[in-house]
Order: structure tokens, then sequence, then C-alpha cells
């Protein structure tokens, strides 16, 4: 009965997914210390790769054109660091020595919030035990958050100096790499391995590339929207908001906290500051929902919410930030390999 099941498109489909899905994982597993190298250099490739074949299209070499693409991407890149990084350091300086004073800024604040709240629903508390346990909290998250960035960046520093080799390779030798690998496959499957190959790197390469617009259109309007109300730090926290926005769901609810984090430590934390934040907030957030998510990645990620939730929640737990930003599109890969596999198959099975 097994063997007339692994005959029938859809018992062979679910052999062959599980089969290549352990295989991935296997190979995941042994590639573990340069997996965040390989990903960022995919994610490189998707986007530079439209340039190389636009200049291929007009008659350049492919080597020059992937060569004269890396200098320009490159020379971007320390353009924009020249530019930026100084103005960074000084806004994480500028942040830092306010946070030798956090504790007086939080006593502050909780005073604040302790009068307004005796004054309109007659309730107070100790605003200094309230402080004095939040900052014991923070310490200890924040000590065990450094210990792990450390040990982290320390075992994938090397290797992400591998990240230009790779890019460069990848989009010098993908397509020969690819088409070795499809004719490995039996004629009667040639065919659909093109199709599963066209439609998950198709999809793959626009949710990268509208993930990427919307993090910058996000970030910038909230960096511009700071700086307008007068907001400290706010090209800093521009940059902050745009990353965590790359999470799915619980990303736009995160991006809130730095910004009223910074407003409530600020010399003189008031709640007008903080409507005006929040306003920003919501205001690109309204953006964000009903121009950038359905025009640039909902059509990219055809998921149901509730999957990409849990999806979500499991591999920030198991993978940090990374598995945050990365669980989508290896989830809609999967789900495209998995329904042009069982399409595929019953055609061949039909003929």
């Amino acid at each position: 009965m097994f063997l007339t099941f692994l005959r029938h498109p859809l018992g062979l489909t679910l052999l062959l997914f599980f089969t290549g899905l352990s295989l991935v994982a296997a190979t995941l597993i042994i590639s573990g210390p340069i997996l965040i190298t390989l990903a960022i250099s995919l994610v490189l490739y998707a986007a530079m790769r439209p340039s190389v074949d636009s200049m291929v299209r007009n008659g350049i070499q492919e080597n020059i054109a992937v060569a004269v693409t890396m200098v320009l991407i490159i020379a971007m890149l320390i353009l924009s660091v020249l530019a930026v990084f100084p103005l960074i350091v000084e806004q994480v300086t500028n942040f830092s020595s306010k946070m030798a004073h956090v504790d007086v800024q939080l006593l502050s604040a909780l005073s604040q919030l302790d009068q307004w709240l005796q004054h309109y629903i007659n309730y107070d508390f100790d605003p200094a035990s309230v402080a004095q346990k939040l900052l014991n909290y923070a310490g200890i998250y924040l000590n065990a958050l450094a210990e792990k960035t450390v040990l982290w960046f320390n075992g994938i520093s090397f290797s992400l100096i591998l990240i230009p080799l790779i890019v460069f390779f990848l989009l010098r030798d993908f397509n020969q790499l690819r088409n070795e690998t499809l004719q490995l496959l039996p004629n009667r499957y040639f065919e659909l391995g093109w199709l599963i190959y066209n439609g998950v790197s198709a999809q793959l390469e626009n949710y990268i590339r509208g993930l990427s617009i919307q993090a910058f259109v996000v970030g910038t309007l909230c960096g511009l929207g700071f700086y307008f109300i007068g907001l400290e730090f706010a090209p800093l926290l521009g940059i902050i908001v745009a990353l965590l926005n790359l999470i799915p769901f619980f990303g736009i609810s995160l991006a809130k906290i730095p910004p009223l984090v910074v407003v409530l430590l600020s010399d003189q934390p008031d709640f007008m500051m903080v409507a005006l934040t929040l306003a920003v907030l919501f205001f690109v957030q309204a953006i964000d929902t009903t121009l950038l998510l359905p025009k640039i990645v909902a059509k990219s990620a055809n998921l149901h919410p509730l999957t990409v939730m849990l999806s979500v929640a499991l591999a920030g737990y198991y993978y940090g930030f990374f598995g945050f930003i990365l669980v989508v599109p290896v989830l809609f890969s999967m789900k495209v390999i998995f329904k042009e596999l069982l399409k595929g198959l019953r055609s061949i099975h039909a003929a």
C-alpha cells in the first residue's frame, strides 16, 4: 500500500519534498558558522543581479558587467559609510552619555506619571521603587544581550570578510552552476525543475527588493518626522526603526519602543513629545500598511497571517534577529516548491 501511495503524484511529491527539506536542513546545520554570511551574500546578489542583467542585455560582457556593478556598489557603500558613520558615532556617543544619568531621568519621568495618575484617576505608586526595579531588570537584560552579541560577532566576524568574494562569484558563475545542476535532472523532470526554480527565484527577488524599499522608506520618513518634532537622535532612531520594521507583524510594534525610551529619558520628558512621537510612528505605519505592504511586499509573500505570526515567533526564539527576517522567505519558498512540484508531477502522471 505504501508503494502504491508513492506512485501517486501526492505521495511522490511528499517524498521528494521532505527528502529535499531534510537535505537542506542538514546543509544548514553543517554551514551554521557561515550561514549569516551566505544569507547576506544572497540578499546582495538578488539586489545586484538586475543591474548585471541590464548591462549584459546592452551588449556589455558579463565579467565586465559584474566588475562594474561590484565597484559601483562598493563605492556607494564606502561613500554612505563616510557620510553616515560619523553622524551615527556622534549620536551613539551622545546617547551613551545620557544613559549615565538614566536613573535620574527615569525617576523624573515616573514622578510625572505618578502626578498625572493621582490627578486624573486618583491612583499613585512609588516612583523610586518602580525605577529601581526597572533599572535592575534592564541591567540584567542588557548584560546578557551584550555577552550574546559579542559571542555572536566573534563567531561570524571572519566569515563576513568573505561576503564580497561570494557575491562576486555568484554574479559571475551562478547561472552556470544553476544550469549544470538542472542538467542532472532526468529529461522528464527537467522542465519541472526550471518551473520550480523560476517561481522561487522570482518571488524571492521581488520580496527582497520590496522589503528593502519598505525599510528605506519607513526609516527615512520616521527619521525626518522625528527631526521635525525635535526628537533627539532622529537619524539613529530612523535606522533602528527601519531595521525593526524588517520583522513581519511584530516589527512595527517593537519599533515604537526606542523612540519612546528616548523621549522618556530626555532632560525634560513631557507627554506632548510622547504624543508627537506616537503621531509620527502611526502616520508612517499608516503609509506602510496602506501603500508599501500591499503593493511591494504582500504580493511576494502569499501566506496566511497566523502562519506567519507563529513562524516568526518560533524563528525569533531559536535564531534571534536573523530568524525573524529570514523565516518568511523560507516559508513562501517552501510553499512555491511544494505547489509547483505537485502540479508538475500530476501533469507528468496524467501524460
